[in-house]
């Protein structure tokens, strides 16, 4: 299997209900309510709560140069200060969202901790894909050359996701200040 790339702008958007923001699935694996993996795109203009889920865990990673609130269910609160702060919590938790700044994105993981666990990193330079893990790449800022993937060039708001039995795969920057986020996922 090859990286997959995707750009987000071309994603279906669903509105959330409370009409405070929305969501871009990037993938779920397998394709069922029954998932092991699932990315997405959360873009928030008003505060709100991170959709839950039953089971599982997610990783919440801000795409935000601004400060993001978020208040779990004993009410404490952690903020997100900067581009590629991360906050794990169970996926049926409640996590209120209050913006400092508006509006806010996020890049969410949700994950079967049975079978994976996950964490993630602001990548400004070359880096290999490991063999043996999963993982998303997400396109913050310049342009990016990739290997073992369906495309060669990544710009702004595009990437690529994989699963373990990839080959082998290497991102490259094209351009000064290029950034990324890398959320490798790693078989339990």
């Amino acid at each position: 299997m090859k990286i997959k790339c995707f750009d987000a702008t071309e994603l279906p958007i669903q509105e959330w209900q409370d009409g405070c923001g929305s969501s871009t699935e990037i993938f779920c694996w397998p394709v069922a309510s029954d998932f092991s993996l699932r990315a997405s795109l959360e873009h928030i203009t008003h505060t709100s709560f991170l959709k839950h889920n039953i089971e599982g865990e997610r990783l919440s990673i801000s795409l935000n140069k601004d400060p993001v609130s978020l208040i779990d269910q004993h009410q404490c609160q952690h903020i997100l200060n900067d581009i590629g702060d991360s906050y794990q919590s169970a996926s049926c938790d409640s996590i209120k969202l209050e913006l400092q700044a508006s509006p806010a994105r996020f890049l969410n993981l949700e994950f079967n901790t049975e079978r994976w666990s996950a964490q993630s990193c602001v990548i400004t330079q070359k880096q290999r894909l490991p063999i043996g893990q999963a993982g998303v790449v997400y396109i913050l800022a310049g342009e990016w050359s990739i290997s073992g993937a369906n495309c060669k060039i990544l710009n702004a708001n595009q990437g690529g996701w994989w699963l373990p039995d990839i080959g082998e795969g290497i991102v490259s920057p094209n351009t000064a200040s290029s950034i990324l986020i890398w959320v490798a996922v790693t078989p339990c």
